[in-house]
């Protein structure tokens, strides 16, 4: 049978765990907000970057007729890069 001496020596181990636990959780809670307000910042950027290329994507496409979009040299090319910039920015922000 455990003395008063040795079970108080046993609550004060456990108290003296559980506080460093304590304080490593907490640690590892500042880590993960920061870690998640940089990855909503980059997803506001990488929005609005999405948002400026349709608009440009848009933009293109109302300024040019159509039968001038397929002869021009280099605006298919230019529109064909825009869309693949939005598809790999609108990856990004599904990760």
């Amino acid at each position: 049978m455990s003395t008063l001496t040795e079970r108080l020596q046993q609550v004060q181990e456990h108290v003296a765990r559980l506080v460093n636990e304590h304080k490593t959780l907490r640690e590892r809670a500042t880590e993960l907000e920061t870690s998640g307000r940089d990855h909503q910042r980059t997803n506001e950027v990488l929005t609005a970057r999405v948002a400026e290329l349709e608009r440009e994507n848009e933009v293109l496409r109302k300024t040019r007729p159509v039968e001038n979009e397929l002869s021009a040299p280099g605006a298919k090319e230019r529109i064909d890069e825009l869309v693949n910039e939005i598809d790999r920015c609108l990856a990004l922000i599904q990760n």
